[in-house]
């Protein structure tokens, strides 16, 4: 009978445990869902709520309301409280935070606020959250496509965070594979321009072909000589007139 008593007792519990467990595991999402949309209203009201608001809502929910995007005064918010919290991350976190800051572009590509403070919020990520780590887990890989990209990034506010990164006064974190992707990138830049500076000039020169015009009776030929093309004209004039000198003083 106490045999029973108990495992009725250890079947009750169990049973109870996982009920919890479940309704806890059913809530998770409705209360993660809720956080965001908490974030989400005190980013766009501002106002005493957004400081709590920032302060609970986890890495995943900042990095979210960034890519989602933000104007960029209020994605300054949002950039300030993530650099804030890296000294507190484990280094699997930290490497986590780091490739998606760099694999969203350092979120250059998301619209609102000026082109200036875009920048600013990019060189901040940069700094807090990626070149401590540059050395570390999948960015060096990363490297090799984030910087070719950043830097042809369309509006030239990625261009300008690589300059100020270069400019800095400490190690790029950049890697070999960076470097050389960002210099290949370069090459093939400077060669589309040397491609686009050919084409312009063949054009160039068809447009200046030799025109024939014809009006009425008369037939009016004009050729138009490049300047390189007149001294070759005069030195065949020149060729032409002794040619016949000759022939008139052997006829003497």
């Amino acid at each position: 009978m106490v045999k029973d008593t108990e495992y009725t007792q250890d079947t009750e519990y169990t049973q109870d445990t996982k009920c919890r467990q479940d309704t806890e595991r059913d809530h998770a999402p409705v209360t993660a869902v809720r956080t965001l949309r908490t974030l989400h209203e005190a980013l766009r009201h501002g106002g005493d709520a957004l400081p709590a608001a920032l302060r609970e809502a986890d890495d995943g929910l900042l990095l979210s309301a960034l890519d989602a995007g933000l104007p960029a005064d209020r994605a300054t918010r949002v950039v300030v409280e993530l650099v804030r919290r890296a000294p507190e991350r484990g280094p699997r976190l930290a490497d986590a935070v780091c490739e998606k800051v760099l694999i969203a572009h350092l979120y250059l590509d998301q619209p609102g606020g000026g082109g200036r403070l875009r920048v600013r919020n990019a060189l901040m990520l940069y700094e807090g959250l990626v070149r401590p780590y540059a050395d570390r887990g999948a960015v060096p890989e990363l490297m090799t496509c984030v910087l070719p990209g950043l830097w042809a990034a369309g509006d030239g506010a990625g261009r300008e965070v690589v300059r100020r990164i270069v400019a800095a006064r400490q190690a790029t974190g950049f890697g070999e594979k960076g470097w050389k992707a960002l210099v290949g990138g370069l090459a093939e830049e400077c060669r589309e321009h040397e491609k686009c500076r050919e084409r312009a000039t063949v054009a160039s020169r068809r447009a200046r072909r030799p025109v024939f015009r014809r009006g009425g009776a008369e037939d009016v030929g004009r050729i138009d000589l490049q300047p390189g093309q007149l001294w070759v004209s005069a030195l065949l004039g020149f060729l032409a007139v002794a040619l016949v000198l000759i022939v008139i003083l052997a006829a003497f």
